[in-house]
């Protein structure tokens, strides 16, 4: 039998509407995808009239962010680096290397818990820095 911590709906639901009311501020509407551990969706919204494609690189940021254990941006620094080729060979067709996806853990041991994604913002570094108010919203740690 496994015991492991696990992402709660009420943590990913407080990080959700940090996440849509930061973005709100900047008058462009966002998509945000919260997802555990192991990749799987938590949490999910999207403010009216959001892109299309915004919609899914949301879950792919997430996802990536969750699997790599880092942020979107790191990971791909690495695999850029280290292997000079795609990040979806190494974590799948599920990941993206588009910045905005910020992984999520436990504060004090940083047990993995999962990631979350932000897309269609003003700008990449504005999705990030939504999601690392969405994440100390949730009274969790990033990386």
């Amino acid at each position: 039998m496994y015991d492991r911590p696990t992402l709660s709906f009420d943590e990913a639901l407080r990080g959700l509407h940090a996440a849509l009311a930061e973005a709100g501020k900047d008058g462009k509407p966002v998509t945000v995808a919260i997802v555990d551990h192991r990749g799987d969706l938590v949490c999910y919204g999207a403010q009216d009239e959001t892109q299309v494609i915004s919609r899914t690189m949301a879950i792919q940021k997430a996802y990536t962010a969750a699997l790599a254990l880092q942020s979107t941006r790191g990971y791909t620094e690495k695999i850029d680096r280290l292997y000079d080729n795609a990040i979806e060979l190494h974590l799948g067709p599920r990941a993206t290397s588009v910045k905005g996806g910020i992984h999520i853990r436990r504060p004090g041991d940083g047990l993995p818990l999962g990631g979350i994604g932000v897309s269609g913002g003003v700008s990449a570094e504005r999705d990030e820095e939504i999601g690392r108010l969405a994440i100390a919203a949730m009274g969790l740690d990033h990386a």
